[in-house]
């Protein structure tokens, strides 16, 4: 399942907080202190993206609460329970050249350095020490190839021909 990519998630908000129509925010960004100052943010309940106006934000250990506009009650932040969270690429994060947006390298061609097609990543897998690019081999519809994010591996990322090249270390594939 592929989402818009004009938008990217920042949070899930996993349930209400307090009396106060507050809700807590679980954060998926590498940049939890994005949430201090922020104005709005989008969710996606209906199909479509509802650009919800943020009244206060404050960070809690590793949890953010949202104090949303018009929202007042437990009950009316209790409907939002679950959502996923948005920003709209103009106001994300900044993020250095050797970082990627997740929906930037969904997608992405893996090839080896001689040029060889391995598939496309479909999903993203956090291993602890490193990323893990799931690809769906070019000649295997049901299988899958793990793909390490480390140095020694993933040689260049280039979202804009949606290419990775990767050199293939023994025990690879």
């Amino acid at each position: 399942m592929h989402e818009n990519t004009d938008f990217l998630i920042i949070g899930r908000i996993v349930r209400p907080f307090g009396m106060k129509g507050e809700v807590k925010l679980l954060p998926i960004t590498d940049h939890i202190d994005r949430f201090q100052g922020i104005d709005f943010v989008y969710l996606n309940r209906t199909g479509q993206y509802e650009k919800i106006e943020v009244e206060k934000a404050r960070i809690a250990k590793n949890a953010v609460i949202l104090k949303l506009v018009n929202v007042a009650t437990r009950d009316d932040a209790e409907n939002f329970r679950s959502s996923t969270v948005y920003i709209d690429r103009e106001h994300a994060a900044p993020i250095d050249d050797s970082s990627h947006y997740y929906y930037d390298i969904l997608g992405c061609t893996v090839k080896t350095m001689q040029g060889d097609i391995v598939g496309k990543v479909f999903d993203i897998q956090n291993a602890g020490s490193c990323d893990v690019y799931c690809v769906q081999p070019q000649n295997s519809p049901d299988g899958e190839v793990l793909i390490p994010v480390v140095r020694d591996i993933v040689k260049n990322i280039d979202t804009g021909k949606k290419e990775i090249r990767i050199e293939v270390v023994d025990g690879l594939m």
